[in-house]
């Protein structure tokens, strides 16, 4: 029984540290940063071309996101749904946050966050995917 719970424990940490990171990539590529769209309109030529390419460049990362994404996803649901829907659990707790920090353009801090409903289903749901998890590995 200890095992199953540090196996769970280890999977759960690398779901969230894998499916975070992935999440983090696809979303960060929606959101234009307005300094280099600013800089794409005026200044030096020079630096209107740079700025055309740092665009290009998250366009072709928010790609190549979508694919990890997809990849990460199908390879979880074809081991075992359960670890799919963990992980999928971990990473909608961890959206709200995410989008938090790039309107606000810094860390999370979690004693600024207003207590409201949101706050405890992404909660709920980030750390009820680690008993899904142990359910699904073992007795699944």
């Amino acid at each position: 029984m200890i095992t199953q719970l540090l196996v769970s424990i280890i999977s759960w940490l690398v779901l969230m540290f894998l499916g975070t990171n992935i999440l983090g990539f696809l979303v960060r590529g929606f959101f234009t940063n307005p300094e280099i769209d600013k800089l794409t309109t005026e200044g030096h030529e020079f630096i209107k071309k740079e700025a055309i390419k740092a665009q290009g460049a998250e366009r072709f990362t928010n790609i190549v996101a979508w694919i990890v994404m997809v990849a990460y996803l199908s390879f979880l649901g074809s081991y075992n749904w359960g670890v799919l829907i963990a992980s999928i659990m971990i990473m909608a707790g961890r959206l709200p946050d995410l989008l938090w920090e790039i309107k606000h353009g810094k860390k999370l801090d979690p004693k600024v966050l207003p207590k409201d409903i949101q706050y405890y289903a992404t909660t709920l749901l980030f750390w009820g995917a680690l008993p899904v998890l142990w359910y699904s590995l073992y007795r699944f």
